[in-house]
């Protein structure tokens, strides 16, 4: 049995110090990382307890000291505050879904999609396997976006695409910011809105901070009451450099709470979010059944507030 507790003891004391490191990825980026693996610190600490089983007194503390961190970053993102839609409202159903270069079973994955009925789907690394299921998709949905040979991502409607580039523009057409693809959409009786899709780096990659900056100066430039921002972002809602983007993005509140989509087998990061301007309100979010991809697709409804 002491083995048995010694084992206990050491996870309940990593976790709990892994926890409380995490808090300082504000200051310490590299810490961040951490941050992605918050709630399950507080599992492995409570886990390692139940191993330990210390008396009573010790118990209390050891809770305390693993499950106080994960409170800390965890809980305002239970309890902020999101939108809802005017009841009555004509609904839109938007699908966000990174496909996977490596995408073992692309049919079901594109079959997957049309079978969720969206109105709108945002997808990434459209590039590899998946590739010859964009006509599939084609054929279910009237209208596309074009891409340049580099892109990854592809915007599919079954509303007409007024415009779509692969830069946003200001009002006076100029392309600016980082390159994410974007499209116009002009839905019968209703106005019209702008949807843009993007996939981060990895949180690791020196890259993403630099790409999420870049990304939220260009969206202040352009009008952000209808728009909806979606995609791979690679970020979990308890990390700080995602507490800075929510800042950065308002007026845009990021719909999807604490929505774990990767990896597939076990979904347990919410790294695939949707951001939606103060023209919308949130009627759902849910996470749909996994495909080939080693992410599981993201339906948002929304419909105006």
């Amino acid at each position: 049995m002491r083995p048995i507790r010694a084992l206990g003891t050491l996870l309940t004391g990593g976790a709990s110090l892994a926890a409380w490191l995490s808090l300082a990825g504000g200051l310490v980026p590299i810490l961040d990382v951490l941050a992605s693996f918050l709630p399950l610190f507080g599992v492995t600490a409570l886990v390692g307890l139940l191993l330990a089983r210390p008396r009573a007194r010790w118990a209390v503390v050891a809770v305390l000291v693993g499950l106080t961190p994960v409170a800390i970053g965890v809980v305002p993102e239970l309890t902020r505050e999101i939108p809802a839609a005017q009841k009555g409202a004509s609904p839109i159903r938007v699908l966000t879904h990174n496909v996977w270069r490596s995408n073992r079973d692309p049919a079901d994955t594109a079959q997957a999609i049309i079978d969720a009925k969206p109105d709108v789907v945002m997808l990434q690394e459209v590039d590899g396997s998946f590739a010859p299921m964009l006509a599939a998709l084609g054929q279910h949905f009237a209208h596309a976006t074009k891409c340049p040979p580099s892109c990854d991502l592809a915007i599919f409607s079954r509303w007409p695409i007024a415009d779509s580039d692969y830069f946003l523009k200001d009002g006076k057409g100029q392309k600016l910011g980082p390159p994410l693809l974007w499209a116009r959409i002009a839905k019968p009786q209703g106005n019209p809105f702008t949807v843009v899709t993007l996939h981060y780096p990895r949180p690791t990659s020196r890259d993403q901070a630099v790409r999420r900056q870049d990304v939220a100066r260009a969206l202040a430039r352009i009008e952000r009451g209808p728009l909806i921002v979606a995609g791979d972002m690679n970020l979990t809602p308890w990390a700080a450099a995602m507490r800075e983007q929510d800042r950065a993005f308002a007026p845009l509140t990021r719909m999807t709470r604490a929505l774990p989509s990767w990896p597939r087998a076990f979904p347990v990061l919410p790294i695939d979010q949707l951001y939606a301007g103060p023209d919308w309100g949130r009627v759902s979010a849910r996470r749909l059944p996994a495909t080939g991809s080693d992410h599981v697709p993201v339906l948002v409804t929304l419909a105006s507030r």
